[in-house]
């Protein structure tokens, strides 16, 4: 089964609610924290080629943010990213996991913002590897993101386009 799902239906299943993460059955939201499971660790390639290993950001909290550039809801939540990795960027990181997009397309638009995180063209491993911990079994839609915490651990999982002040908080759980 192909794990690169078409754009149109991507963009069509964002929801706005909380998921749930499979290994507990418990409602991720920004309000309620998980069971945490441990998160796959995966070595994919920047925009220039550089290696960046989930390993590398050991004792930091980071978030995985699953996107592409033709996707409204995941161009929308970058400013606020941009803004918090700024902030926080002594004990946390986000990390940016393209899926479905090219890499020239990806490195204008890097550039054009200012993405100031590491942003890495995902493959079907990495999607398989965390699709496992959402509802469904998949990532079914764009933005998801994954919060982990210092110990490298999933603490929470979103499907679908976060505020500023969401994403906040889940850095404040993940960094503790």
């Amino acid at each position: 089964m192909k794990l690169f799902i078409l754009p149109a239906l991507l963009v069509a299943i964002v929801a706005t609610g909380p998921t749930r993460v499979r290994n507990t059955g418990v409602p991720a939201s920004p309000d309620l924290s998980v069971s945490a499971a441990p998160a796959p660790n995966f070595t994919l390639e920047t925009l220039d080629g550089k290696k960046v290993s989930l390993s590398d950001f050991k004792g930091k909290g980071v978030i995985l943010n699953f996107w592409a550039t033709w996707c409204p809801p995941c161009r929308a939540e970058i400013p606020d990213m941009i803004e918090l990795q700024k902030a926080y960027q002594d004990k946390f990181t986000f990390i940016g996991i393209v899926i479905n997009d090219r890499a020239e397309k990806v490195a204008a638009f890097v550039k054009a913002q200012g993405m100031n995180y590491p942003v890495v063209m995902g493959d079907e491993k990495v999607i398989s590897d965390y699709g496992k911990f959402v509802e469904g079994g998949q990532i079914r839609g764009i933005p998801t993101s994954f919060v982990i915490n210092r110990k490298g651990e999933i603490i929470e999982a979103f499907v679908g386009a976060r505020d500023k002040r969401t994403f906040e908080a889940a850095i404040q759980r993940a960094i503790q």
